[in-house]
């Protein structure tokens, strides 16, 4: 009994296994007819001068059997669309699985271009950042060669309150000096046989009204002139803000 158990999970195994090989036969046929496809396609894009189609489909053949030889496939698309660095990795995959290829020199020979060609592309890259940053660095020497390097700020409203407030006091004094000169006239100009008591107050207020209309007046005036005095000479000169060239271009500092 213990005989046969062992005998039908040693049958069971052996069914699983072949189970497992037909699958991964049919998988691999099927990898195969479809990297056979894709093959077709970019050798057919390739002589239509559809590149892109081409390198898509090489490289989707190579993804699907690993052969190298398809490298030189990718390899070659890529340099004749002129991705260089592209055509340069898969010609160095090719070389390092391929080492004993019949082509060998051919590729080496690629390969040398390539990196000529990369290394001149960074080459010029790298000199016309140089020359953008000389550029800027010229551009804002000149900015601050032809700019002012300080400008002037008004006093701000100062002259302005006091202008207002001197012309409140002229126009109080102006009222007062007026009622004052009225008191005084009512004095002056009395009816003949008014007694003094019935110009009285007017003569006690007047003069003082007078005087301090005169005061406010002189006060305000005072205010007006030196007001509009302090705008035309007050202010300052406060400095611009400074241009700088930085490692990111051009840039600006200072206080507003």
């Amino acid at each position: 009994m213990r005989v046969l158990l062992v005998l039908a999970v040693l049958l069971s195994c052996l069914v699983a296994s072949a189970g497992v090989r037909a699958q991964n036969s049919e998988s691999r046929d099927a990898r195969i007819a479809e990297a056979k496809k894709a093959f077709a396609v970019g050798t057919q894009a390739y002589a239509e001068g559809e590149f892109d189609v081409a390198l898509a489909s090489f490289r989707r053949a190579y993804e699907l059997t690993g052969s190298p030889d398809l490298l030189f496939n990718v390899a070659t698309v890529s340099d004749r669309m002129r991705r260089d660095e592209d055509a340069l990795e898969a010609y160095e995959a090719y070389l390092q699985a391929r080492s004993d290829s019949a082509d060998r020199e051919h590729v080496e020979g690629r390969i040398e271009v390539l990196r000529a060609a990369i290394e001149e592309r960074r080459r010029a890259e790298i000199e016309a950042d140089i020359d953008a940053r000389k550029a800027a660095v010229e551009a804002a020497a000149r900015v601050r060669a032809e700019r002012p390097l300080t400008q002037h700020v008004g006093p701000g409203p100062g002259p302005w309150i006091t202008i207002g407030m001197s012309g409140a006091a002229v126009l109080g004094g102006a009222v007062l000096l007026g009622i004052g000169q009225r008191n005084e006239n009512q004095v002056t100009n009395a009816p003949a046989g008014s007694s003094y008591s019935e110009v009285q107050g007017a003569a006690d207020r007047g003069p003082r009204l007078s005087k301090a209309g005169i005061a406010l007046l002189s006060v305000g005036g005072a205010g007006i002139i030196g007001g509009v005095i302090w705008q035309l000479t007050g202010g300052h000169e406060e400095a611009l803000p400074e241009i700088s060239i930085g490692p990111t271009g051009i840039s600006v500092k200072g206080k507003f």
